[in-house]
């Protein structure tokens, strides 16, 4: 009597693990991601426009350098830095050669003079929520950036001034 529970109570136990995928040893590894940032990475000469919404005119665009470093201890995560500006910006790969931008800002202070001829400065920001990127093969660099612009000369203007921006980056 007691072997044959014995039995029916391992068939049960075999059944209720079978079911429940118990005992199976199935590949539940993800796959490996390819480090694609070298597509991107490097030093990029560029133009950049930037489009403040409530200004009826583009700025003309700005040549300077976009720098792309790959960060360490990761395949998919990337710097950004903008020749001239203080930047803290960071991304990461969304394809062999896209990438996608965080939020982060880039900063630039520089002197004014008032009205009585005496020195001041400037603080500009260009806060980025949002932004993308890439190259196709062979081609040049390119991103969309959005956020805010902001400017406090408090010494020339009594009020800090922030605007909508979208900056356009496009290799040369």
């Amino acid at each position: 009597m007691f072997r044959t529970l014995a039995l029916t109570s391992a068939a049960a136990l075999s059944l209720f693990c079978a079911a429940c995928g118990g005992g199976d040893d199935e590949d539940t590894t993800t796959p490996e991601v390819k480090d694609t940032r070298s597509n991107v990475s490097g030093t990029h000469p560029v133009q950049l426009s930037l489009i403040v919404t409530g200004v009826p005119e583009a700025t003309d665009p700005i040549a300077t350098t976009l720098a792309i470093t790959e960060e360490a201890n990761s395949k998919t995560d990337l710097r950004f830095a903008i020749v001239g500006l203080d930047c803290d910006l960071t991304g990461a790969m969304t394809g062999e050669s896209t990438f996608k931008v965080n939020p982060g800002s880039c900063d630039l202070a520089f002197p004014t003079e008032g009205g009585e001829g005496e020195a001041g400065s400037c603080s500009v920001q260009l806060s980025v929520t949002q932004g993308t990127g890439g190259r196709e093969s062979g081609a040049k660099l390119q991103a969309t950036l959005s956020g805010t612009y902001s400017i406090n000369c408090s010494d020339v203007v009594p009020f800090p001034l922030s605007l909508p921006l979208t900056i356009e980056i496009v290799g040369t």
